[in-house]
């Protein structure tokens, strides 16, 4: 069986870094019996200083039957640590999450190469997408223009999630960038039985599980709903707060929210809770302006919720199926618009949509092509 050394900047039992933790996490249940995997990571969650108190700092951890984690101290984080733990672990291949951590994107790049390792892949979860480059845009440039020059990426393959992906990825690195698609896996688990959801006409519960940040568009939807005035809606936020300036217009907004409609941060939510805790909403609303996956969304309809996005995504959403809606996000009245019609839905019309959201999921989950496309990442060609 391949090892498979991969080089992240989180990894579990955190949970902060969203989306990129969570696809690697389902990548590596999902893989088996296939592929075992080595995982070079920090001992801290995302913007947390203290270390896990249930893993062993600066040596290897048994965390799954097919993966070991080392977790690194922020005192032992150095390129002559790096070199070391490449140079006495045995692998067959390099998988490298992320583009621009020094330590945990770049730096394995080298490592890999001086080794001779003989597959490297990145995955750039999203990172080269036209809304993350327009992020400290600057920066971003300078460094892939330096990689070019430099041929950082020269044989190397990335891992896009989808065809939106593999152009972004080309647009960035080069028109003659290798980019091979697989889509992204769900979590490991069999999906209960659909069931009714309890809806009262005129009451609405919508929860976001995402962070807190110009990316996820929070201020887009706390704008949306301080334009709604049908009935009583609870609005729950779930994520760490990444950008505390962007919050603080998020909390202006909130401040004059209509007398119906009750927001309420919840603060950062654990993976492993996430599903839970949305099978208790009639909505999940994530107005997002760009997603290569979208795990939330995924967790969503696993949850039988159904989902109020942006057209950003890979998510395509038909009236038809009543799983939810993917908006033009230059289309604020209509978000407003499904948002009224939501809350004034008894049960007997919402649960239309609830088992649509739970069909959408088990549809997704019953493809195996994506499990194979994964398996070729990393086999030999």
């Amino acid at each position: 069986m391949k090892t498979i050394l991969s080089v992240i900047d989180w990894y579990l039992p955190g949970y902060r870094a969203g989306g990129t933790l969570k696809a690697f996490a389902n990548q590596v249940a999902q893989l088996e019996g296939t592929f075992r995997f080595k995982i070079i990571t920090r001992d801290t969650d995302y913007c947390e200083t203290i270390p896990y108190d249930n893993v062993t700092s600066d040596a290897w951890n048994q965390i799954a039957p097919n993966a070991e984690a080392y977790y690194i101290s922020a005192g032992k984080l150095s390129v002559s640590e790096m070199i070391k733990l490449f140079k006495k672990t045995a692998f067959d291949a390099v998988y490298i999450h992320g583009i621009y951590s020094f330590y945990f994107s770049v730096l394995p790049v080298v490592l890999a190469k001086r080794k001779g390792t003989p597959r490297i892949v990145i995955t750039a979860h999203g990172m080269l997408g036209e809304h993350a480059l327009k992020v400290k845009s600057s920066r971003k440039k300078v460094f892939l223009k330096l990689a070019g020059l430099l041929g950082l990426y020269k044989g190397v393959i990335f891992h896009a999630a989808n065809e939106a992906e593999a152009t972004d990825i080309k647009k960035s690195v080069g028109k003659n960038a290798r980019v091979m698609i697989a889509e992204e896996l769900p979590m490991k688990i069999e999906l209960e039985t659909w069931s009714k959801k309890n809806k009262s006409a005129g009451a609405l519960s919508i929860a976001s599980v995402a962070r807190i940040s110009p990316e996820k568009n929070t201020l887009f939807a706390l704008e949306v709903l301080s334009r709604c005035t049908t009935g009583n809606i609870v609005y729950d936020i779930f994520g760490p707060v990444y950008d505390q300036d962007y919050w603080k217009q998020c909390l202006a907004v909130i401040e004059r929210m209509p007398a119906g409609v009750k927001v309420t941060y919840k603060g950062s939510l654990p993976g492993n809770l996430v599903l839970d805790e949305l099978r208790s909403y009639h909505l999940m609303f994530m107005p997002t302006t760009g997603e290569n996956f979208g795990h939330t969304i995924l967790e969503s309809f696993m949850a039988a919720t159904p989902v109020l996005i942006s057209d950003k995504t890979p998510w395509l959403l038909p009236e038809k199926k009543q799983s939810g809606w993917a908006l033009p996000l230059d289309d604020k009245d209509e978000f407003e618009n499904i948002i009224s019609k939501l809350t004034l839905m008894n049960g007997e019309e919402y649960n239309h949509y609830s088992l649509g959201a739970h069909n959408k999921a088990v549809e997704f989950m019953a493809d195996q092509s994506v499990l194979q496309q994964n398996i070729k990442l990393f086999e030999d060609e």
